[in-house]
Order: structure tokens, then C-alpha cells, then sequence
């Protein structure tokens, strides 16, 4: 009994850090904050990145009541991703988790994910959506009935991705032995991570408690769909060439390229943004070398056969992009 206990003081003995980027939250970072400090596993390091914010004198004015944060400002915007791996290389912490300065962490996250960590894994969890006018994400009920999905193989997440990418919580030295984070991506860098950390042999466990408390913001959806296709297909690239696939001459990795498009034009159809229209019709052109493919998907853009069901998901207050 008493070599169990031992077992489990030394797992719990880990230094965990929360490197916290910010940019343009500076009305939400005090609530981000607060949830790190009311963690029942108490954090040892917290690293706040102001990535170059117009915001940054109220910034510095919320963290004036936080004076253990450890601060650093970006010379320039460098982005999220470039902005996470900053806060990664600060951190002392033999342990880095993750918090968007507008989001929130439930009380237990912590201790919930160290529960299933060790060195060789990735631990994420599942997310719950809260809007400003009903904050109740930080007294969302928990309790220890949860399962723990472990994903071992890319393919299991490359037309779906579960695994959120906020609510990481890895070992430092793990996350840079694959780079960290990729700083070209102003977008889908988590989705980019989970890949080259599963195509590297790590595995993710994800905890099936909703541990992220993701704050929703309607205004910022429809400015982001002009991008995300770009980005979103980007990482697929990368993919592909690790793959050594040969990328769109592979019927397989066209298929996959098809099934992202038929998303982006339901985005479209939930956002009415032209310019993201404009962009997947680029992008069905790319898989020319597969012309009944081409022309399914034309089909599917042109009649916007897709229409219905993007009313209905934003009748639900859906976000396909998250």
C-alpha cells in the first residue's frame, strides 16, 4: 500500500505550467485567470503572452491584481501558435497546458488530466461552450465517472478531429522533440500538432469530461470561415507529404480533400461569406486529376444543396469550425 502511495506522490510532484496567449481579451483575460487560480491542483507557473495587443495598457491592468504571472510582450504580432511556443520556452515546468486568454478551465482540469498523464502522452479533453450572457461554464458539474479515449494512428482524426487543442496538457520536452507548435499557421496549428504528435508515435488520451470551457463568439465565426479553408488544407498538405502519398494524385487523399471541401462549403452556407465561396471553389479545381469528384462537388456548390442543413445548424447555434 504504501508503494502505491509513493506511485502516486511522485506522478503529482510534476511542476504544470498554463501558458495563457492574449491578444484583444483583455475583458476576459481576469476571468481566464481566476479559473487557472481556482484550480484543485494547484498550478506552479502561470505564463501570459500579450502577443502585441492594441489592448495592452488594460492587459497589463488585469495582471496588476495577478502579480505571480509571469509576463511577456511580443515585439510584433507573431500569432497564436508562435505566441504558445514563446510561452512553452519561458516556462520552467516540467509539465505545459493551455488556455485561449477568452476561454475558461474548469476547477478539476488539472487534476482530472494528471490523473491519466504520463511523460509519453498527450492528454486533452472535452469542451464546453458558454456565451457571456449565461456564464455558468466555471460551475459546470463534474465527477470522477469519465472515460479515457486513447487515439494511436493520424487516420483516426484526419476527417475528424475530437482532440481539442486548447485544453492540451503534455510534457514540455515531448512538445518540442516535434517542434512545438508549427508558427507558419495562423490557423488550425491544433489540428496540425495532433497530427505530427500521432504521426511521431505519441499517443492521446482524451478525457471525456467537458474540462474546457470555451466561450462562444458569434462575431468572431464569420470573419474567421475566409481563412480556415486556406489554413485547413495547408495542414492537409503537410500531412500528405509525411505521408509520402504522393498528395492529389492519391485517390485516398483526394477523398479526404473532398470531404473537407463538402465542410468548407457548409460553412459557407452557415456564414453566406463569398470570399470563403470563392476559396473552395479554388479548391475543388485542385482535384482535377479525379473529374467525377470534381464534378460532385461543383454539383453540391453550384445548386447549394447544402443549404438546409446550414439553416438547421445555425438555428442550433452550431460551430463547424471549432
Amino acid at each position: 500500500m504504501a508503494g502505491t502511495w509513493v506511485g502516486i506522490q511522485n506522478k503529482f510532484m510534476k511542476r504544470v505550467a498554463v501558458v495563457i496567449p492574449c491578444y484583444r481579451d483583455a475583458a476576459t483575460l481576469r476571468d481566464a485567470l481566476a479559473s487557472v487560480y481556482a484550480q484543485t491542483y494547484g498550478v506552479d507557473e502561470v505564463v501570459v503572452v500579450n502577443d502585441c495587443s492594441p489592448e495592452t495598457e488594460a492587459i497589463e491592468i488585469v495582471l496588476r491584481d495577478f502579480p505571480g504571472v509571469v509576463y511577456i510582450k511580443n515585439k510584433n504580432n507573431i500569432g497564436l501558435a508562435a505566441s504558445r511556443n514563446v510561452g512553452v520556452l519561458a516556462s520552467t515546468c516540467e509539465i505545459v497546458s493551455f488556455l485561449d486568454a477568452d476561454d475558461m478551465l474548469h476547477p478539476r482540469k488539472i487534476e482530472i488530466q494528471l490523473s491519466v498523464f504520463n511523460t509519453g502522452v498527450a492528454v486533452t479533453c472535452k469542451v464546453r461552450r458558454f456565451s457571456d450572457g449565461l456564464n455558468d461554464g466555471s460551475v459546470a458539474k463534474c465527477n470522477d465517472k469519465y472515460t479515457v479515449k486513447e487515439y494511436a494512428d493520424s487516420r483516426e482524426i484526419i476527417l475528424r478531429n475530437q482532440l481539442t487543442g486548447a485544453a492540451l496538457l503534455i510534457s514540455k520536452e515531448l512538445l518540442l522533440s516535434v517542434g512545438g507548435y508549427d508558427e507558419r499557421l495562423r490557423s488550425c496549428e491544433d489540428f496540425d500538432l495532433w497530427l505530427r504528435l500521432l504521426d511521431a508515435g505519441v499517443k492521446a488520451k482524451l478525457v471525456s469530461l467537458p474540462l474546457y470551457l470555451y466561450r462562444i463568439n458569434e462575431s468572431g465565426l464569420s470573419k474567421n470561415y475566409s481563412n480556415i479553408s486556406y489554413w485547413e488544407l495547408q495542414v492537409l498538405q503537410k500531412y500528405f507529404q509525411r505521408h509520402a502519398r504522393g498528395g492529389l494524385d492519391s485517390f485516398v487523399d483526394a477523398k479526404i480533400w473532398a470531404f473537407w471541401l463538402i465542410k468548407h462549403i457548409l460553412r459557407f452556407e452557415m456564414s453566406l461569406n463569398y470570399e470563403l465561396r470563392r476559396e473552395t471553389r479554388k479548391n475543388i479545381a485542385l482535384l482535377g486529376k479525379f473529374p467525377m469528384l470534381v464534378m460532385f462537388l461543383e454539383f453540391v456548390e453550384k445548386f447549394r444543396i447544402l443549404r438546409p442543413v446550414g439553416i438547421v445548424l445555425n438555428s442550433f447555434g452550431s460551430s463547424v469550425n471549432k
